[in-house]
């Protein structure tokens, strides 16, 4: 279940500006002067902006896109536990679930968006309805299909910017309609547009 570990202290007070990527963490955060605390992040669907003030510090564990997490038992088993702990991994593995559809309706949905492709083509990849695979991915991570191929549509989009790729040919490449829709796909989903392409980091897409 676990994509990744990371953790930052802040030297600087500064504004971080937080970029969807289809995944939640196990977050254990320290503010200066407060109790610190483990919480499980929001599932974004738009980039947002936190203050992170000097001295707090923050360490993560990034869980594997359309992992369905027990907030509410994990949250309670960590309280009072180190970062460090050595029993995190174990515990992230019993109040996790990620079930198989998900899992290969993801990859389709990636691959679609990376060749410009739609829900109906993931499904005739994966040989079933798109109705079953909405209804399972809505059941099982609280966003739709459609939601999840837009997630990965933008953040393709982006690397191949990143990468050096031309405006046209980008959103051409990853099925946007015009340049105007995917600078709205970019204002929408990242904030900014597709001249000040983010690198994007590890996450889904």
């Amino acid at each position: 279940m676990l994509l990744a570990a990371w953790d930052t202290r802040v030297a600087a007070p500064a504004p971080a500006t937080i970029l969807p990527d289809g995944c939640q963490d196990l977050l254990f955060t320290a503010y200066p002067g407060l109790a610190p605390r483990w919480e499980i992040t929001r599932l974004d669907d738009a980039a947002y902006r936190i203050e992170m003030p000097r001295g707090a510090y923050f360490k993560g564990f990034r869980l594997r896109a359309g992992v369905k997490v027990d907030a509410r038992r994990l949250c309670a088993s960590m309280q009072g536990l180190p970062p460090d702990h050595a029993g995190i991994t174990d515990r992230l593995h019993s109040f996790t679930t990620l079930n198989g559809l998900v899992e290969e309706t993801l990859s389709a949905l990636q691959e679609q968006a990376c060749a410009g492709g739609n829900v109906a083509k993931a499904a005739a990849r994966l040989g079933v309805q798109p109705r079953r695979i909405q209804r399972v991915m809505a059941a099982h991570t609280g966003r739709t299909a459609a939601k999840w191929l837009a997630l990965a549509r933008v953040r393709a989009a982006a690397r191949a910017l990143v990468a050096g790729g031309n405006l046209a040919g980008v959103a051409h490449d990853c099925g946007y309609a015009d340049q105007p829709h995917m600078h709205r796909a970019f204002r929408q989903w990242l904030g900014t547009t597709p001249k000040n392409t983010p690198k994007l980091l590890l996450g889904y897409g």
